[in-house]
C-alpha cells in the first residue's frame, strides 16, 4: 500500500495495543485507514502479548499480516541504552526490523550519560549500515535525553535521526519552535517522523509524567497541546504516528480504538 502523493502517512503505534496479538494490529490498522503500524520487538521488562520477542511464529504471522494488507512498518521498538545493553540484543532487534521491512527502530538512552549515549548510539547506527533501518532518539522528559537539545546533541555526532513526540515535547518544556531551529540548523532529515496525541496544557508531577505517557494520553485534538504549531513546523509530508493510549478508550475494541485514532488525526490534519 502506497501513501497517495501529497497525503501524509499516518501510522497506528503499538503502545496502546499490546494486549493485541502483533499481526491482529496489522489488520486492525488497515482496517481503519492506516497506512503503516509500529511494532514492539523488546523494551519491556515484563512479557507483553505485543511483543514480538523472539516468536518466529509470531513474526511469520506479522509478515503475513502485511503482505496481505499492504501496510508497511513504520518503526520497530524499542532499543533502550543502559549500561548492560548487549551486541546480540541490538542485532536482534534491527534484525528483525530489516526482515519486517520497518524503516526505523525507536532508541531510548535510559541510564546513559551524554558522551557514552553517543558512542553507543554510534554503534547501533554502523548496525544498522546496508539493512534500510534508520536508529531514531527519542526524547523522554523522565528519560537521560530529556529535551530535543539534548537528542540533537546526542544523536547527530552518532550519524542517528530524533524522534519527536508531542506529549514528550511539552512536557519537557519544549516548543515547536525547539523542533523548527533543529530543523534549520541540521536539516530536515533530522526528523523523519513524528507521534501524535494531546493533553492537557497542566502537566502532572514529575513523578507522573511516565505513568501518564504510557496510559493518560487523549486522542489529536482532545487537549490543548500545541498540535497545529507543531505540525506547521514540520514538513508536510512527515509520517505521523498516532501514539495515544488513553483511559476513556481502554475498554473499547481494538477497532473501535484504531477508528477513533484515525477519525480525530485526520481532523487536526484538516485544519494543518
Amino acid at each position: 500500500m502506497g501513501t497517495e502523493p501529497g497525503r501524509r502517512e499516518l501510522a497506528l503505534a503499538c503502545l496502546d495495543y499490546l494486549d493485541l496479538e502483533p499481526a491482529d494490529l496489522v489488520r486492525v490498522a488497515a482496517d481503519a485507514g492506516f497506512d503503516s503500524v509500529t511494532l514492539r520487538a523488546a523494551g519491556s521488562v515484563e512479557e507483553c502479548r505485543g511483543d514480538l520477542g523472539r516468536d518466529a511464529a509470531r513474526v511469520r504471522r506479522v509478515r503475513r499480516a502485511l503482505a496481505d494488507t499492504g501496510l508497511r512498518v513504520l518503526d520497530v521498538e524499542v532499543l533502550r541504552l543502559t549500561p548492560t545493553l548487549t551486541h546480540d540484543e541490538v542485532a536482534r532487534v534491527v534484525d528483525l526490523a530489516a526482515e519486517l521491512g520497518a524503516r526505523h527502530v525507536l532508541v531510548v538512552n535510559s541510564e546513559l550519560d551524554a558522551e557514552e549515549a553517543t558512542d553507543r548510539l554510534g554503534r547501533i547506527v554502523e548496525w544498522c549500515a546496508d539493512t534500510g533501518v534508520r536508529p531514531c532518539l527519542e526524547p523522554m522528559p523522565f528519560s537521560r535525553c530529556p529535551t530535543v537539545a539534548a537528542a540533537v546533541s546526542t544523536a547527530v555526532p552518532a550519524g542517528a535521526a530524533v524522534l519527536i513526540d508531542a506529549l514528550h515535547l511539552q512536557r519537557s518544556g519544549g516548543t515547536p519552535d525547539d523542533v523548527a531551529s533543529a530543523l534549520a540548523e541540521h536539516g530536515a532529515d533530522l526528523v523523519p517522523y513524528a507521534q501524535v496525541c494531546d493533553a492537557p496544557a497542566r502537566a502532572p508531577g514529575p513523578a507522573r509524567l511516565r505513568e501518564e505517557a504510557v496510559g493518560q494520553r487523549l486522542l489529536p485534538g482532545q487537549g490543548q497541546l500545541p498540535l497545529a504549531e507543531l505540525l506547521s513546523v514540520l514538513p508536510r509530508d512527515l509520517p505521523l504516528a498516532v501514539e495515544a493510549p488513553t483511559r476513556e478508550l481502554a475498554r473499547r475494541s481494538p477497532a473501535d480504538r484504531a477508528a477513533a485514532a484515525i477519525r480525530a488525526v485526520r481532523d487536526v490534519l484538516s485544519l494543518d
